[in-house]
Formats: C-alpha cells, sequence, structure tokens
C-alpha cells in the first residue's frame, strides 16, 4: 500500500498496527509463537525478509517529515523497526503543507 502526506500515513500506521495483530506479527516485524502455524496469508500484506522478520508491503511519502518521523523514531513508536527504510520519502527541505 502506499500511505501519502499527513493523514495517509497516520491512518496507514493504525491499519499496519491493525493487520500486526491480526496476523501475530510483533511491532519489530517478528512472528509471535501463536501464529505460527500457518494457516493464514501474512504474505498478502507482508514479505518476510532474509532474517525472518515480516515487513509490511507499503511505501510511505511525505514532503512535510513529521509524521512518518514520529513513526519511525524509537522513542515515539513501538513500531519504529517495522518498515523497511528503503520504502520511505521524505522531502529533503523543511517544508510546510500549511498555507500562512
Amino acid at each position: 500500500g502506499i500511505n501519502a502526506e499527513y493523514g495517509g500515513n497516520q491512518i496507514g500506521m493504525e491499519f499496519w498496527k491493525q493487520l500486526c495483530a491480526e496476523h501475530g506479527i510483533s511491532s519489530e516485524g517478528v512472528l509471535e509463537d501463536w501464529a505460527t502455524d500457518g494457516t493464514d496469508r501474512k504474505d498478502v500484506f507482508f514479505y518476510q525478509a532474509d532474517d525472518e522478520h515480516y515487513i509490511p508491503r507499503a511505501v510511505l511519502l511525505d514532503l512535510e517529515p513529521r509524521v512518518i518521523n514520529s513513526i519511525t523514531n524509537p522513542k515515539e513508536s513501538n513500531y519504529s523497526n517495522l518498515f523497511n527504510p528503503e520504502n520511505i520519502y521524505m522531502s529533503k527541505h523543511k517544508s510546510s503543507t500549511r498555507n500562512i
């Protein structure tokens, strides 16, 4: 999925939290013991990395990096290591989407 801009990334984060809970994937991307029976299709929403972690099939985009920074900051989010950093795109310039 593609999570874009402020609201899209906030809603997207809640979506991924729910999917992790439903599929037995911890906030670190590790499969919980109770979810190892293999009866669900985790591969629809996640791919399994070489180190056995599950990573969301997601791209996060934003011109104003505040929300993405809060998602990827370990001090602010338990899910900071869930997403692949190569799939996160933010503006390199400070900008604001607000009209002043």
